[in-house]
């Protein structure tokens, strides 16, 4: 990779979601730090070296038309479309240039608002597209939503099958694009809505998860797999440590690491912990993109350090950036939550005082994961002392290393 490149543009990230509930492919916002400093060729070279065909499908929203007109005329990146605001396709010269793209082998991802759509037969190029809704759409989509028991309804929906759409908050559109609707996928995920279900109780451990880990264990699977496994779920790993420090497992030891933990169990005895954990736990498949999304700014968090570190420094850097929002999920104050825990002092220094050697990291992983404020990571890299190359390497790596094909929640009835 050239630092240079790296050095010069601002990139945040959000994450698709599929019917399936699963990472279907992440958008990464480019923006130039200086308009002109940047050539899409060396981008798109960048890109081309380090993108593996079984990531997730990378979307490219380039920020600036100069980056994007010169990224038309790159060799295509595999994996990869290329986002193009939808009035390129509203003229002949950017229809022209949009078609040689496309026979280029470029996949090109229209950006449009759905009202501009109304009565298109066929999309120009076959291109899919990226829409967003207004709140009348909205309101329309949830009434053609059928009910339980009452006649189908007679509100046609709005939505589109085969395409991706944003700005969806509310759980019931989120269910009616995916799995009435036929959407391709979703941009973010609507998480206030559905963690505000859960409002009257703390969450359970994730029932696909532990179904997992019991199967590794049969299989005589490495520690190191099940440590994997066991991080895909930030309610399992708070309540295993919690097990392992609790009075009713002793006491004796003080257990602060996930890998200490398995290893004082044993495989046995966290089958069996595990097979307890099922009767409290959850299936709801709503929840796998707020989970997924924890582990995917635990995992940045972690690619921030330096490459050379130790491997205790990055699980713990990994449990801290995890535990993040444990109280959105718990309904108690991180604070007592963490209080429970022989975690170390820079733990609760990052999490509940924003302060200490790991807050940085878990502050950059924020700002990446922004996309509103992309415009403010430049000044959040430096106040942290780290560079915009270092920034942008750690969050490529950890995009083109996701993998969600593993775990695949079952759709919670009713």
């Amino acid at each position: 990779m050239s630092s240079t490149i790296l050095d010069s543009v601002a990139m945040a990230y959000q994450p698709v979601w599929n019917r399936r509930r699963l990472l279907a492919a992440v958008r990464l916002s480019v923006s130039p730090v200086q308009p002109g400093a940047v050539d899409a060729a060396h981008l798109m070279q960048l890109l081309g070296d380090d993108w593996p065909v079984a990531a997730p499908v990378l979307i490219l929203s380039l920020g600036s038309p100069e980056l994007l007109h010169q990224a038309l005329s790159c060799k295509p990146v595999p994996n990869t479309w290329l986002e193009v605001p939808a009035s390129l396709f509203n003229h002949p010269e950017g229809l022209a240039l949009l078609s040689v793209a496309s026979r280029r082998g470029h996949q090109l991802l229209r950006h449009a608002a759905l009202s501009e759509l109304r009565g298109e037969v066929i999309a120009p190029l076959d291109a899919r597209s990226l829409l967003s809704l207004d709140a009348e759409e909205a309101f329309e989509a949830l009434k053609a939503r059928p009910a339980e028991g009452q006649p189908v309804p007679s509100t046609r929906t709005p939505i589109l099958p085969g395409h991706l759409y944003q700005n969806v908050c509310n759980l019931s559109l989120a269910d009616h694009c995916l799995d009435e609707a036929g959407a391709w996928g979703l941009l973010g995920w609507p998480d206030d809505d559905v963690l505000h279900a859960w409002r009257a109780r703390p969450m359970g451990c994730d029932a696909v998860v532990i179904g997992m880990i019991r199967q590794a264990i049969d299989n005589d699977s490495s520690l190191d797999q099940l440590e994997r496994f066991v991080r895909q779920d930030p309610v399992l790993c708070y309540r295993l440590l919690s097990h392992l420090n609790s009075a009713a497992f002793g006491g004796r030891h003080e257990v602060g690491s996930l890998r200490h933990a398995l290893m004082m169990l044993g495989f046995s005895a966290l089958d069996s912990w595990l097979g307890q954990q099922l009767a409290g736990s959850d299936s709801d498949s709503a929840l796998h993109p707020v989970r997924y999304a924890q582990v995917m700014r635990s995992r940045l968090a972690q690619h921030l350090l330096e490459s050379s570190s130790e491997e205790a420094l990055r699980a713990e850097v990994y449990t801290t950036a995890l535990f993040a929002q444990l109280d959105r999920l718990l309904h108690q104050p991180l604070a007592s939550l963490l209080g429970r825990l022989p975690l170390s002092g820079r733990v609760s220094d990052a999490l509940v005082h924003h302060g200490g050697p790991y807050f940085p990291l878990l502050d950059l992983a924020r700002a990446q994961g922004d996309v509103e404020h992309l415009h403010l990571l430049p000044g959040i890299c430096e106040q942290h002392e780290m560079s915009l190359e270092q920034a942008n390497r750690a969050l490529l790596r950890m995009l083109s290393t996701s993998r969600d094909h593993g775990l695949v929640p079952a759709k919670q009835p009713g």
